[in-house]
């Protein structure tokens, strides 16, 4: 009977619960609200205030040489040193000049007796003791002696080694005394004080800028500056000298020099690594609308089109876009949007119509 009682008491105290639980289970489900999400937002028409291009090069002299002797010898005197500052026709290194002293000697006796040999045929020839034939070979033989003579004086000159230009010396390839080959580079001369970098372009970047005759036709002014990798903080303006009119067949690049001229209160080098940054004028914006690459979302089913940013609702919406050129990192808007548009360009392949969206700060 007691057991019986405790049953009773047991359903009496669960009897409530179930009820609230079985009300609850009628009550209609609510849907989560979308939480706000952050995004990256960009102006529309100021892509070129803040867009630099930036190309990977190495600094380099505006001349080097590798300098050689043209004939083969001993070094017997090398009077300069690595790091050294030389003139232009400076001796930079001689070789043992004495066999060379010698087939000049032995060239010089050859000239003077074809010499006096056309001598006597000529006299000979005025009083008719020879033909004109034996005159001609006697002159020949002459030309012959002297061009023999041209060549062993030069020979002898080019036991010196002389600088072409002013500039540094930048290294030294053999040791003193060396005995070296006609055209075994032996040391690099380097010009001093203006320097360049090379540059390769993509033909994406190429294509969009107007074509010159010469280097000297750009205009002046440009936004360009080479940044060396140690001075990140210290650019560097330049200017193009050079450049290729036809791409590399393996990189599809154009090469393009620029030359700059360095701080006086620093040390730029040949060699150093660094890159050119150039900044299109904001004249080129007035006629197009650019905006980032990855802004543009397109599917099989639909035309291009960007998520459109409604500062008051806080929400963004699809614009239909046309589009034309496609560059490496930015594409040519022909029409849908105006310029101060804002517009998402990141997550955009996760947003959907009226999703609630907030600037992402940098």
């Amino acid at each position: 009977m007691e057991q019986k009682r405790n049953r009773f008491r047991i359903a009496g105290l669960l009897w409530p619960l179930v009820l609230v639980l079985v009300a609850c289970g009628e009550q209609p489900s609510q849907k989560a609200e979308p939480v706000s999400r952050p995004v990256k937002l960009f102006t529309v028409g100021e892509v070129h205030r803040g867009q630099t291009l930036r190309f990977p090069g190495s600094v380099s002299a505006v001349k080097q040489s590798e300098m050689a002797f043209e004939v083969s010898g001993r070094i017997v005197d090398m009077p300069v040193t690595e790091g050294d500052l030389v003139k232009k026709g400076a001796i930079l290194a001689k070789l043992d000049p004495r066999d060379y002293e010698a087939e000049r000697a032995r060239a010089r006796a050859e000239r003077n007796a074809a010499r006096a040999d056309f001598n006597r045929y000529n006299q000979a020839y005025k009083s008719k003791a020879v033909t004109p034939q034996q005159l001609d070979i006697a002159r020949r033989a002459l030309e012959v002696a002297e061009a023999g003579l041209q060549q062993a004086d030069k020979a002898v000159e080019d036991t010196l080694l002389r600088a072409p230009f002013p500039g540094r010396i930048a290294r030294k390839l053999v040791e003193d005394y060396a005995n070296v080959q006609a055209k075994q580079p032996v040391l690099i001369l380097q010009s001093d004080g203006a320097l360049e970098m090379k540059v390769n372009i993509p033909e994406s970047d190429w294509v969009g800028y107007r074509p010159v005759e010469s280097a000297a036709d750009i205009e002046e002014g440009l936004d360009i500056k080479v940044v060396i990798s140690s001075l990140p903080d210290r650019p560097i303006p330049a200017r193009i000298t050079a450049f290729s009119s036809k791409a590399d067949p393996v990189t599809r690049t154009f090469e393009v020099t620029v030359g700059f001229e360095p701080p006086e209160a620093v040390s730029v080098s040949p060699g150093m690594t660094g890159h050119v940054a150039y900044t299109p004028p904001l004249e080129s914006a007035q006629d197009e609308l650019l905006v980032p690459a990855g802004a543009v979302v397109a599917t099989a089913e639909s035309a291009p089109f960007v998520w459109l940013f409604d500062q008051a609702s806080g929400t963004v919406t699809d614009r239909p876009v046309e589009i034309g050129k496609l560059s490496d990192n930015s594409v040519q808007v022909l029409s849908g949007l105006e310029k101060g548009d804002r517009i998402a360009i990141s997550g955009v392949h996760s947003l959907t119509e009226g999703f609630p969206v907030h600037p992402l700060e940098d």
